[in-house]
């Protein structure tokens, strides 16, 4: 059995925190890998396992694989922790270890940027609805996909919208306003979600008519009246959708039907990577995204992160076979 090498969270961060055109090019990659492979993920999507303990906690895994970087594998999440397990595509051999608890902050919002600048690439107004540690990450990839709009932080608490601000790159942070929610909604021509809501918290009539609804979080961001007012719809994975966040909330509360998704389905996020210029063209009218992570990126963003580390001799190598 060949060598693994594993890669610390600070490992990673010191291979891919600076690199963020790398990340772009690697996510971009992977979603245009999907759309032509179209059959890349694990078969289910997304595997849950409900652990015995007295507060709900879960685990998750997803699978995929991305030959043209020559990698598949496993992203398994655990309460509190995150890691991918990476193998050679075509053998299956064991290649590394990578953690994921910064990396799939970094991929999240990456792939939310990357889904804006395919729709609207001349955005000039962006609100950002998420002020955590993924929020961070979707501050950081909207200014480097979009160096010249505004970025609008909508928050509950504007003063702590102000303090997340002062912890973002300088440059960045003079481009960004902090706004209450709707206001900021209200005012731009992009929204993105990433939050940890308990109840829908955007109006669907907020919404610009030509507005991108982005929906990232896995718990109940936009409203139903989002739904009903979309003309387009964008989607990555059905299966997983179904299980968490807005279209899991819409079908189990507000009727929804998988007919009445497939109906409204414009394109998947594969299809769109693919045709950039045609799906900006046709997604005209208000266009709602939903989003929220597909395992090829993941791993694609580790293989990405090993490579990196083996050309600079970063992360530990350990043999499976004499440990």
């Amino acid at each position: 059995m060949a060598n693994i090498r594993v890669l610390s969270e600070q490992t990673v961060k010191h291979c891919l925190q600076q690199q963020i055109q790398a990340c772009f090019d690697a996510c971009a990659e992977a979603y245009r890998y999907y759309g032509r492979e179209q059959s890349v993920l694990s078969e289910p999507s997304s595997l849950y396992l409900q652990l015995p303990s007295s507060q709900p906690k879960k685990c998750r895994l997803k699978g995929a694989h991305f030959a043209d970087a020559g990698v598949a594998g496993f992203r398994l999440a655990s309460p509190g922790s995150y890691f991918t397990w990476v193998v050679d595509s075509e053998s299956g051999q064991p290649r590394g270890i990578v953690a994921e608890n910064w990396l799939h902050r970094r991929r999240t919002a990456v792939t939310g940027a990357l889904t804006l600048s395919w729709l609207r690439p001349r955005l000039q107004s962006v609100a950002l609805i998420g002020a955590g540690k993924i929020g961070f990450e979707c501050a950081i990839s909207l200014g480097h996909a979009y160096p010249e709009a505004t970025i609008l932080l909508g928050c509950r608490d504007v003063e702590k919208g102000k303090a997340f601000i002062t912890q973002l790159p300088i440059a960045l942070a003079e481009r960004m306003q902090v706004h209450d929610i709707e206001t900021a909604v209200k005012a731009a021509e992009a929204v993105l979600t990433i939050t940890k809501a308990d109840r829908a918290f955007v109006r669907g009539e907020w919404l610009q008519p030509n507005a991108v609804a982005l929906s990232m979080g896995g718990v109940p961001e936009f409203d139903f009246e989002t739904w009903n007012r979309s003309q387009h719809f964008i989607l990555d994975d059905l299966g997983y959708a179904l299980k968490q966040g807005d279209l899991h909330h819409w079908v189990r509360s507000n009727g929804l039907t998988i007919d009445q998704i497939e109906a409204k389905l414009t394109g998947l996020i594969g299809e769109v990577a693919l045709r950039p210029d045609d799906y900006c063209s046709a997604c005209q009218g208000l266009t709602l995204a939903v989003i929220q992570g597909m395992a090829v990126c993941d791993v694609a963003m580790a293989g990405l992160a090993l490579a990196v580390a083996e050309s600079e001799g970063l992360g530990q190598v350990v043999d499976l076979d004499g440990c």
